[in-house]
């Protein structure tokens, strides 16, 4: 299917990328989306090209062509600090068309499927290595060009992302009757917890670190990492560091046994660099912070599936608000001092789980 792709556009960046393929021979289909309005295809190459296939993407009709695309952007600094990312091959921006890498069919989600979490375990602790090296390496990268230090996890954007939720989860898909006096009560809830987290000291934060945007090309471990690649950077800004290792670490798509949490967060102490660890802070407040940051990732996470099921249609990520609202669920036992916000929270989240129990595809 090439519905939404110009197909002249993508044979003529084959004929240049390979001229001694034949580029009405060229195979296209449409590869699963994202939870973005970003579309991909992959392409198999006639022979004659050095590669059998490439992914392209097309990005949205609304990025100005005379500014530099994010992805780019944020590519550039990704791959000058060594962070396994899928090589460009070439940019056409007047059909808003990436080739790229292809990076495979088998995300770490699938790989934990396939193999368990334990089995994964190697897996996950490149991950975190990968992440340290995001964090320092290229936070260091970065300079008046990069656009991720124009944006922040601040106490603006974390209260922007809640408000989010309670727009698009509970009244949209949830269809739950909150008064403007009680959303109120429950933000002033979560307020402290925001300007805690908005306080740390920031880093290089890719934004969407999960079991979907990391592709595994190979189960071991090779220099560089490049058995892997990591994915969907675009909307990397500055934020603490534990954002995400929580959004790795506790991800809606798979749910890691608590002894693998916990080791994969001493990998993280372990491999994190003098700096890091700095901004980090007390280790012995640590797991606090850690799940400070899980409980606005999931919230927020919740507030995108209601998104996307009522307004976009796509009711497949109905299946992954009950083990979100698990993940709060357990966050809220773990922690006293988030007591009185699991008292308001608690019955939306546990309505929310059940509507999209009941309403998901089979």
């Amino acid at each position: 299917m090439t519905e939404g792709i110009d197909l002249a556009a993508v044979r003529a960046g084959l004929a240049a990328l390979f001229p001694a393929a034949d580029p009405m021979a060229a195979k296209v289909s449409e590869l699963a989306g994202d939870a973005s309005t970003r579309r991909y295809y992959r392409v198999r190459i006639a022979p004659g090209a050095p590669l059998p296939s490439v992914v392209v993407m097309r990005y949205p009709d609304e990025v100005s062509p005379e500014a530099e695309l994010p992805f780019l952007n944020v590519h550039r600094y990704l791959t000058a600090a060594g962070v396994p990312v899928p090589v460009v091959y070439r940019s056409d921006p007047k059909a808003n068309l990436l080739f790229l890498e292809d990076a495979g069919d088998t995300m770490l989600e699938d790989a934990v499927r396939d193999h368990g979490a334990r089995g994964c375990l190697p897996l996950y602790e490149q991950c975190v290595e990968i992440l340290v090296r995001i964090q320092s390496e290229g936070t260091r990268a970065l300079d008046g060009k990069a656009i991720p230090p124009r944006l922040s996890f601040d106490v603006a954007k974390f209260t922007g992302e809640i408000d989010f939720f309670f727009r698009h989860a509970v009244r949209e898909y949830g269809g739950i009757p909150l008064s403007d006096r009680e959303e109120r009560a429950i933000g002033d809830l979560f307020l402290p917890f925001l300007e805690q987290l908005s306080a740390f000291p920031r880093v290089l934060a890719h934004r969407d670190y999960h079991s979907r945007n990391v592709m595994v090309l190979g189960p071991a471990k090779t220099p560089g990492h490049r058995n892997l690649r990591v994915l969907d950077f675009q909307d990397a800004r500055m934020g603490n560091v534990f954002y995400d290792l929580a959004s790795l670490l506790r991800d809606s798509y798979v749910t890691l046994p608590e002894g693998a949490v916990e080791d994969l967060r001493y990998a993280w102490r372990h491999a994190a660099t003098a700096e890091l660890r700095a901004a980090a802070g007390d280790p012995g407040a640590f797991a606090w912070r850690f799940d400070l940051a899980a409980l606005q990732r999931n919230v927020k996470a919740i507030g995108t599936f209601g998104n996307q099921a009522h307004n976009r249609g796509k009711r497949i990520y109905l299946r992954f608000i009950p083990p979100t609202v698990a993940h709060l669920r357990g966050n809220f036992e773990r922690n006293p001092p988030m007591r009185a916000l699991a008292g308001r929270l608690l019955p939306i989240l546990s309505a929310l789980a059940e509507k999209a129990a009941a309403e998901s595809p089979a």
